[in-house]
């Protein structure tokens, strides 16, 4: 077992950990592929193959450095993530220029994971472009993007290019299953995650996200009324709060590991900005990736609906839901209704992109649930 054990097993994978284990490592990668092609995981597993200290240009999985880096905490692995639509220009030139500049301070190497890279505006993209003519010779360079027409050709030609498909629900059961869930927890996890393999494997893995999706499931059997729709509202907002909460608390040790580590001596500035600014920038992504969790879901349940009156449950997404799902299909709400449910989610869940008022976006989507589609009479509260 590895770093890439966990992954699908693809013969792009197997081109990538190839070419880091014989030392034909690129300054500078971009790894393009559709929404749940494994992107991340890969760039993960690549900077650990890179770092590994127990089995160096491999990645074991399970020293301190492979762990802190699967976990997105270690000092020298950099993640470079939207703020609201774009990546804009200032984070180049103020966090990636500066710190590209610097040594590792603990690994081998030093890597920037930019994930969207094609949401780096013109600006950004060209203010990255000197770097990755003129790298340091101990930094690596991973871009991720779905939408390779977005990166300029002057960026794209400056990287090795890899392109990984999407994974098929047989094959993320199968490796979920090998992870060790059972295979009923491997499909619904595959179901829900839409082929999104990486998605799939956190709801397998991590209990507080399978938690949260009860409470999001319970949603549509409470929105009666408008009173209703904020109350609810006020506790999805509570609830990505607490998890906002509860990666801070974690962020705390990390700023603990890393003065424990470099002291209080001349020199230590700048990664102490560099992480506070990172830590400032995942807290805020996070509260929108749990509020998009919402969303997602309500979407989720309410096209099932339309689903089982269409074609029998083989198009469910939420498997385990079948009784009240049937109790919504026989209901007379209409599938127009329904199907507005959904696109009213989607529509919500697209506005964090575009730096909107979160507060103001669940509670407006919410009533607007309620009045499209209150619950149908018979309808309790199943979680």
């Amino acid at each position: 077992m590895n770093v890439w054990s966990k992954l699908d097993g693809s013969r792009v994978i197997e081109s990538l950990e190839r070419a880091i284990a014989t030392d034909q490592v690129a300054h500078a990668w971009l790894l393009l592929g559709p929404s749940g092609s494994g992107k991340r995981s890969a760039a993960l597993a690549m900077a650990a193959a890179l770092n590994c200290e127990v089995a160096p240009k491999v990645g074991c999985g399970t020293c301190s450095t492979c762990a802190r880096i699967l976990r997105r905490r270690h000092p020298d692995v950099h993640h470079i993530v939207p703020e609201g639509p774009l990546i804009p220009v200032d984070v180049i030139r103020e966090v990636i220029i500066p710190e590209a500049a610097r040594s590792p301070f603990e690994g081998r190497r030093k890597v920037f994971v930019i994930e969207e890279s094609d949401r780096m505006n013109e600006s950004a993209q060209n203010a990255l472009l000197k770097t990755l003519e003129e790298p340091h010779p101990d930094t690596v360079f991973i871009l991720l993007s779905d939408a390779e027409e977005e990166v300029l050709e002057t960026i794209r030609s400056r990287c090795r290019i890899a392109r990984l498909e999407p994974v098929s629900e047989a094959r993320i059961v199968e490796l979920l299953e090998e992870d060790g869930a059972s295979g009923e927890a491997a499909l619904l996890s595959a179901r829900l995650s839409e082929g999104d393999f990486e998605r799939a494997r956190h709801l397998a893995e991590d209990e507080l996200v399978m938690a949260r999706r009860q409470i999001w499931v319970d949603v549509p059997s409470r929105l009666v009324t408008s009173v209703d729709a904020l109350d609810v509202a006020t506790e999805i907002l509570d609830t990505a709060k607490a998890a906002v909460k509860e990666r801070e608390r974690g962020h705390k040790d990390e700023v603990q590991q890393l003065a424990d580590a470099m002291g209080e001596g001349r020199g230590t500035a700048g990664a102490r900005n560099a992480l506070a600014k990172r830590h400032k920038r995942e807290l805020k992504r996070l509260e929108e990736d749990v509020l998009g969790e919402a969303l997602g879901s309500l979407a989720a349940f309410y096209r099932d609906v339309v689903a089982l009156r269409r074609g029998g449950d083989e198009a469910v997404t939420n498997i385990d839901l079948l009784a009240p799902l049937n109790e919504w299909a026989e209901c007379d709400l209409s599938d127009a209704a329904l199907l507005q449910a959904v696109d009213r989610c989607l529509a919500a869940k697209a506005s964090f992109g575009s730096n909107a008022n979160p507060a103001l976006v669940i509670e407006a989507a919410l009533v607007e649930l309620a009045r499209l589609v209150p619950p149908p009479a018979t309808t309790s509260i199943w979680v």
